[in-house]
């Protein structure tokens, strides 16, 4: 089975950065897509320019036609903050026996001992930092 990769985040906007990474990991990890998670309520970020649905807006139209690229919209259908732990076991219990790979920049990456419960996302997920 080949692995799914999760890419969460603000994207406040998204940007070219967020696309190419998704494209060149999809493509060298063989990863059988890229599933995009806007964050909600984003917990490290105290204010964010653009409304939970405009970034929801952007992210599908920058993923439009990109075989491989998903928008996935769960954060949004649940209360408090967006956690990414809360997050990954969700889509652990969908996906019992499929490799997940969580995709990060360096600067989240560094940070990781400030995110909640993060001990818990190395059974949940592969790490892979860009």
């Amino acid at each position: 089975m080949r692995p799914i990769g999760i890419f969460g985040g603000t994207f406040d906007p998204i940007h070219c950065g967020h696309l190419r990474t998704a494209l060149e990991l999809r493509q060298h990890l063989g990863l059988q897509e890229v599933r995009f998670i806007p964050s909600a309520s984003p917990p490290h970020r105290d204010e964010v320019s653009a409304g939970a649905a405009s970034r929801v807006d952007m992210v599908r139209a920058a993923i439009d036609g990109e075989d491989g690229f998903v928008l996935d919209e769960r954060e949004f259908d649940r209360d408090g903050p967006s956690y990414t732990v809360d997050t990954l076991e969700s889509l652990r219990e969908e996906n019992p026996d499929t490799p997940l790979c969580l995709i990060m920049g360096m600067d989240a990456f560094l940070s990781l001992p400030t995110w909640n419960r993060w001990q818990e996302l190395l059974s949940l997920a592969h790490i892979v930092v860009a």
